[in-house]
């Protein structure tokens, strides 16, 4: 008898248990983790100017941002570019598993948690607008590392996947560098590991790595010729080798900072103990290996035994070289989740019943159980400890929203109030809180203070009543149209002693028409 044939169920089937696993994982956490930002409309300034587009392109090197961007539409709608994005990154972890030759159910698990509530997945979230395309340039640059190391002739298509990775955004390079370089460090922990062949490997990658820069470079400058020099953005790609050494101190700095030494303002003590536990049991590892498959006694096979361990955290700061007189935000450090991703693939290495770490006896089986429920519950915490600082960035953000909201419909009441004031007449909001402290807003509840200044992206009130931002939002959560005010005409009626004489908003008086333009004097600018 002919059994139906079920199409769905034999792709299934194909597809490896742990990457499937890894998939739905991954999925799950993205949800669980970023549920508040996909159920709610939390904008930040960026988001608030770009609620129909993808800000920056070209100018900025990211040519491939305006064919990435409308595959879900173009609107920062967040629940289905969030969606989107949770999926993108999902896949991007099975090719990482994958690239790194992981099968166990733990990775598959621990691996995506830790993509998915690194606290560079909240700064991406927060510029909603593009975080769907953002999440195509890291799966790009996963399936570009996958590609050089799956197949012999790989490196074409990889090639391929780092350049239109760059052209979305240049700094996940960066995390296809550390997924290429921890892949060189665990080929070194195979059984039947050859030096010389892993050595091959590594030229081959830096190879294809130095040749997707320089075609990245090439085709930004034929696409637009003279880069912003914003962030240094014009430099990206030209290393200067004299500063070359200090430089790559700098970027070992830099992780030692963000995990140890300094941690980012958001960092709680108990994140940053998880973050120390996880750096230690790391080195602890890659040491044991070192002494347990006696990799000392061969002086080419130590050398790039340890080559290959300092070069996981350079590549995971190397950013720093790649734009070194850019101010480096959270979203440019997504690849430091790599340090987590390193500890899940020793960990499964160290369990491994040919090769691994407790082989001999009964004691050594049950130190490695041990170590397994260690590492397991060290990383479990980190991705608590990242659920719980997203969601409290997210709340903050949503109260900063509500609170602008309430103060700019105030503001337009008090316009509409004034008397002579018709529907139509040209008004500008005028007085810069950069220079100033935001009046009557805040009060005395300021909610955490500058907690999250270093999670790049996340909107307090301040960011959402700047010059910038605030007629974009009035136009689109107020729904005023308001009419076009030059800038040279802002600044003529700044010079005038009308202007100079009214009292800051909320007083009676700070609402005026001077030279045909309604002014509201938002705040008393404090320069020096």
């Amino acid at each position: 008898m002919n059994e139906n044939r079920d199409t769905l169920k034999e792709i299934l089937l194909k597809i490896p248990f742990h990457i499937r696993c890894c998939l739905v994982s991954g999925v799950l956490w993205g949800i669980i983790t970023h549920a508040y930002m996909l159920t709610n409309k939390l904008p930040n300034w960026d988001d608030i100017n770009n609620v129909g587009g993808y800000a920056v392109g070209s100018e900025f090197g990211r040519w491939f941002l305006k064919y990435v961007n409308p595959l879900d539409g173009i609107w920062s709608v967040p629940w289905l570019s969030g969606i989107f994005s949770i999926v993108l990154i999902s896949a991007a972890a099975c090719f990482v598993l994958s690239t790194l030759h992981l099968k166990s159910t733990t990775s598959a698990v621990l691996i995506p948690l830790m993509m998915l509530s690194f606290p560079s997945m909240c700064s991406l979230f927060t510029f909603m607008f593009t975080a769907d395309c953002y999440a195509v340039g890291i799966l790009l640059a996963c399936a570009g590392a996958w590609l050089i190391r799956k197949y012999r002739f790989g490196f074409l298509p990889g090639i391929v996947c780092l350049v239109l990775s760059m052209g979305i955004y240049q700094a996940y390079l960066c995390l296809a560098l550390g997924i290429l370089v921890m892949g060189l460090f665990l080929d070194m922990l195979e059984e039947n590991s050859r030096t010389a062949d892993v050595f091959r490997r590594g030229v081959k990658a830096f190879v294809v790595a130095c040749i997707s820069v320089v075609i990245y470079t090439i085709v930004s400058r034929i696409v637009y010729p003279q880069l912003d020099a914003y962030n240094g953005l014009d430099q990206m790609g030209k290393i200067d080798l004299i500063r070359l050494p200090r430089l790559i101190l700098r970027s070992y700095k830099w992780v030692v900072q963000y995990f140890i030494l300094k941690p980012f303002s958001f960092v709680t003590a108990a994140a940053w103990a998880l973050n120390v536990a996880s750096c230690l049991l790391t080195a602890g590892l890659v040491i044991a290996f070192f002494i347990r498959k006696k990799i000392y006694k061969n002086s080419g096979s130590a050398i790039l035994y340890i080559f290959l361990a300092m070069m996981v955290p350079l590549a995971m700061g190397s950013i720093i070289i790649m734009a070194p007189d850019a101010s480096i935000s959270m979203l440019m450090l997504y690849q430091y989740h790599i340090l987590y991703t390193f500890l899940a693939a020793l960990l499964e290495k160290s369990q491994d019943t040919q090769s691994g770490l407790f082989l001999a006896d009964a004691g050594k089986v049950r130190a490695g159980r041990i170590l397994g429920y260690v590492v397991a519950a060290v990383l479990l915490l980190v991705g608590y400890q990242n659920f719980v600082v997203t969601n409290q960035a997210y709340f903050r953000m949503g109260i900063a929203y509500e609170r602008s909201y309430a103060y700019y419909n105030r503001i337009m009441e008090r316009i509409e109030a004034t008397a002579g004031y018709q529907p139509g007449d040209p008004f500008a909001l005028i007085g810069e809180y950069g220079l100033s402290e935001t009046p009557d807003l805040l009060g005395s509840y300021s909610m955490d203070g500058d907690r999250f200044t270093d999670l790049s992206g996340v909107a307090k009130e301040t960011g959402l009543l700047t010059s910038g931002v605030r007629y974009n939002f009035m136009k689109t959560y107020i729904g005023v149209e308001m009419p076009e005010v030059s800038e040279e005409a802002v600044e003529a009626i700044k010079e005038t002693k009308d202007y100079q004489e009214m009292p800051a908003y909320p007083a009676d008086g700070c609402v005026k028409q001077i030279e045909g333009v309604w002014v509201v004097k938002t705040c008393e600018e404090t320069k020096g």
